[in-house]
Order: structure tokens, then sequence, then C-alpha cells
């Protein structure tokens, strides 16, 4: 039995913690990686055909579209995703640009190399309208900065927009660090007044 409980609650957890596993099989969401390096990043983009079909049917006809070729349609979702996706590092803004597409029948994957990022990140914003066609669509972007790894989800309630910033993160980081140096200052303090204190306590022979 407690074996039972305890599967149960590390699978709660799993679906909590984890959005690729939470969203993977949903055709209403995308997934953005972007992962920061010091030669270059990269930009990995997760789709799912459906949703991919239902937004490109809001500006073409079913028969255009089967029939296109693979290299049309492949270009056609390169473009989509180009014009609806926009991302900048401490207010500069970075474009898409070289590329490659894995067109599946489930999913289609994207990447895009992006160059380094070698000055300190402050903020990134992100702004990523893409499949808003579709209803109760979701984003989730997800980030490996500066050690920093975390995601957020872009969705109908924030407009599909978001604004990270690394340098509030940085202040608490340090502030945190201040707090624990001067609990240690205390302790070490207390520590040495108690061993003078009993010191005192003894007997001159």
């Amino acid at each position: 039995m407690n074996n039972l409980l305890i599967k149960i609650m590390i699978s709660g957890l799993i679906l909590v913690i984890s959005p690729s596993y939470s969203f993977g099989h949903n055709p209403l969401s995308a997934r953005y990686h972007l992962e920061a390096g010091e030669q270059a990043s990269l930009l990995t983009v997760n789709l799912s055909q459906d949703g991919i079909n239902q937004a490109l049917l809001q500006t073409h006809d079913q028969q255009e579209l089967e029939g296109m070729n693979q290299k049309q349609f492949e270009e056609l979702i390169v473009d989509y995703v180009k014009r609806n996706f926009s991302l900048s590092v401490n207010g500069q803004e970075i474009t898409l640009q070289k590329g490659g597409i894995k067109l599946g029948s489930h999913q289609t994957d994207l990447k895009f190399v992006l160059p380094a990022f070698l000055e300190q990140i402050e903020h990134v914003d992100v702004d990523i309208p893409a499949f808003n066609e579709n209803e109760n669509h979701q984003t989730i972007f997800s980030y490996n900065i500066a050690e920093r790894a975390e995601h957020v989800i872009l969705s109908l309630n924030n407009n599909y927009k978001s604004s990270i910033n690394f340098q509030a993160a940085a202040s608490e980081n340090s502030y945190l660090w201040l707090i624990s140096l001067g609990a240690i200052s205390l302790i070490v303090i207390i520590l040495m007044k108690t061993r003078l204190s009993r010191t005192s306590s003894y007997t001159p022979i």
C-alpha cells in the first residue's frame, strides 16, 4: 500500500513539474526552448502538426495546402514561425535566420541557430503569437540562460508575451548570500563569546 502511494505521489509530481510531459500530446500547445551557449545559441521549436494545419487553414484553403510539395509546405511553416516570433535580449532584437525543419505526421520540429550572448544578460523579452488562431492555444517557452533553467507559459491571459528579468534574480541571490554570511558571522561571534566566558571562569594557578 505504501509503495502504491509513493508511485501515485511521484506521478503527480511529474505532471506538475514537467511541462513537456503535461503538454506533449496536446494539439493546442507548442514548445519553444532557448539554449544559450558561448559559441552560439539554439532555439528548438516543437509543434503539433494538427495545430499547424489549423493555423494555416486560416489563410490558405485545404486544396492549396494539399497542392504543395514538401519543400513548399516546409517553407510555409518556417515563414509562419519566423513572422510570429519576437525575441530581444537586453533590448536588442534577435532575428531567426539559419535553421532546419523536420516534418512529421504528428509533430514538426524546427531548429534555429542564434548568436552567442556574450554580455551579461539582464532581461529577455519574448512575444510568440503563433497559433493564437487556434482556440485555447498555449505556448511553453523554456530557456537555459546564465545557469538558470526555467519556463513560462504564454497564452491569451498574458497576450502571448513575457518579460524575464535576470538582474532581479542576481540581486536576490546576492541578498540571500549576504543574509547567509551575516548569519554565519553571528554564529561565530556567539561561539567566540561563549568560549571566552568559559575561559574567564577558570581559577588562575
